[in-house]
């Protein structure tokens, strides 16, 4: 089984943007498409078709209605973008040869089973869509971050039912006791992961 209880929140959610007007923000070109919007802020529990046996917080869609919430994603349509590898910006289902992610500078290392794997917690992007939130994000931008190709290896889909960023207040909201996934990881395979640790652990020694 894999540990999640100390991974950290979405790498997303430190994702900001220059703010333009409120008329000019514009879903897939300044804001991504999984961010979740003032408008969007009511909630409800239903079963999880993904996870069986388990209920899952889900979100009203109301994407463009008010004003992006970027340090929050939409829970629902992150699940959506994690699951059908919808991209993370336009929000358009991901192929096989324009798939990329940026596992640098999101998700994290987990233990599966006595081994490091890297969970990666933000949908992919295609490649164009990468170099737009090159441009636009300061978290990605600051960094100098770049996206690498989506891995063959196999990769599996893990929930999430601790508290993640930003939904403290509502978590207390739930009943007592029962067991809520906000979210989902993909954990991906041995021989990526370790590639990937390799690389986050050069860039941490920058």
């Amino acid at each position: 089984m894999a540990n999640l209880h100390n991974f950290g929140p979405f790498s997303a959610a430190a994702t900001g943007s220059i703010a333009p007007a409120a008329s000019e923000w514009s879903i897939g070109k300044n804001v991504p498409w999984s961010v979740s919007w003032t408008g969007e802020q009511s909630f409800d529990l239903q079963v999880s078709n993904d996870f069986p046996g388990l209920m899952e917080l889900v979100q009203i869609e109301r994407p463009g209605e008010g004003s992006p919430r970027f340090a929050a994603q939409h829970v629902t349509r992150h699940r959506m973008g994690m699951t059908n590898h919808l991209c993370h910006v336009c929000g358009r289902r991901t192929l096989k040869g324009d798939r990329y992610i940026f596992p640098v500078h999101s998700g994290g290392m987990v233990n599966v089973d006595g081994q490091q794997r890297f969970a990666g917690n933000v949908p992919p992007v295609h490649r164009a869509c990468a170099k737009r939130a090159q441009q636009l994000c300061p978290h990605l931008s600051h960094a100098f971050a770049q996206p690498m190709a989506y891995p063959s290896e196999a990769s599996v889909l893990l929930p999430r039912t601790d508290v993640v960023l930003g939904m403290e207040e509502l978590a207390k909201a739930l009943p007592r006791g029962l067991k809520v996934m906000f979210t989902c990881v993909r954990v991906y395979g041995p021989r990526f992961s370790k590639h990937i640790e390799q690389l986050r652990q050069e860039h941490e020694g920058l």
